[in-house]
């Protein structure tokens, strides 16, 4: 669904979408990126992508409860991916303030976001799926992986179907790439003298 297909149907959601590029676009304008913040950010930023990748090929909303792939060693790996994905653009971002906006992103995302959203979601899936996720949920924690699978995990394997139509984590990537695209570029334009 595009964006102004969007706007039109659910404009919350598609504002909420307006606000993500728009924050990522003031933090790649407050950014001050070294090579430095690169090396130490850009792998954190990785390790969230592949996380958000793995767990977007296995998430059939809806139709089945996901517990292949990484969801057999935890109930939110898009969630953990995220969290990735903010530890580096901030390293990567490397500035005071941008460091104060992660700081109250994090407060938000552990104390607001998260709390409200598992809340939610646990209920839609005892809905849905009943004792095989309060089953699943009593033996997975939400963001600290197990160390062993899931006994009762899925072997439904990865699919870029799933991962490119159903879940469309392709936008999310190319909405990472571009952020830390436009940080190198700032990067390059400092050391140019355009800024």
């Amino acid at each position: 669904m595009g964006l102004l297909r969007k706007l039109r149907t659910r404009p919350v959601e598609a504002l909420k979408i307006a606000g993500v590029w728009g924050f990522g676009l003031l933090l790649a304008c407050l950014s001050r990126p070294c090579p430095l913040s690169f090396a130490w950010g850009v792998p954190l930023i990785l390790v969230g992508l592949v996380i958000r990748s793995w767990a977007a090929g296995h998430l059939r909303r809806n139709e089945q409860l996901a517990t292949s792939g990484p969801y057999a060693y935890l109930r939110d790996p898009l969630y953990l991916g995220r969290l990735f994905l903010l530890c580096g653009v901030a390293v990567v971002a490397n500035n005071t303030v941008t460091y104060a906006l992660f700081a109250v992103g994090l407060i938000i995302f552990f104390l607001n976001y998260m709390p409200r959203k598992l809340k939610k979601e646990t209920a839609r899936l005892e809905k849905c799926f009943g004792e095989e996720y309060t089953e699943y949920h009593r033996h997975v924690r939400s963001l600290i992986p197990r160390l062993r699978p899931y006994p009762k995990r899925s072997t439904q394997r990865w699919s870029f179907g799933i991962f490119r139509t159903e879940n469309r984590e392709q936008w999310f990537i190319l909405g990472a790439i571009t952020l830390i695209g436009l940080m190198a570029l700032k990067w390059w334009g400092v050391q140019e003298g355009w800024f």
